[in-house]
């Protein structure tokens, strides 16, 4: 699947201020749609579309659309990273933990995702220290930051193992 990512990006504005997205899932033939403020849960229009050419043409339509409407790609819009920690109660996770730092990637990705904000680029279990790493790239990182504190109210995690840092 490839998603096109787009964000109108103002002169007047230190960051982002719209984003729109599209992309084709072949598994249920559906061309999806999404679109909205950054940081607000966007518009999603879906349509049946069957065959992989007819996406495609789609998808260069839209980047097309995107591009004479002044937005840019993501890799051209300036990201700011961070860290978002949630500590273990050993120096090793249990099979809970996992399962819980799992829904919290689940939950997290969506809330970053569907609001245009960013997204997890890599996480893991740091063997020895006893915690999880999400390493996270956004357009907003106060957003993205605020975000985790959601996602965590969404596992079974105290919220007082959750930490975040912003780089």
């Amino acid at each position: 699947m490839t998603i096109v990512r787009m964000y109108l990006q103002s002169p007047d504005f230190k960051r982002p201020t719209h984003y729109r997205e599209a992309w084709w899932e072949e598994e249920t033939k559906e061309f999806v749609l999404h679109y909205g403020k950054v940081g607000e849960i966007g518009t999603t229009k879906v349509e049946s579309v069957s065959k992989p050419n007819e996406a495609e043409t789609l998808l260069s339509s839209f980047l097309e659309q995107c591009q004479n409407d002044s937005y840019v790609d993501v890799d051209q819009i300036v990201q700011e990273n961070c860290t978002v920690t949630i500590k273990q109660k050993g120096q090793d996770p249990t099979s809970v933990e996992f399962t819980n730092a799992e829904k919290f990637l689940q939950e997290y990705t969506a809330l970053l995702a569907w609001r245009g904000i960013g997204a997890v680029q890599d996480w893991q279990a740091v063997p020895g220290q006893g915690k999880f790493v999400f390493e996270v790239r956004s357009v907003h990182r106060n957003k993205a930051m605020k975000l985790a504190s959601q996602a965590i109210q969404k596992t079974d995690i105290r919220a007082d193992r959750l930490s975040m840092e912003g780089r």
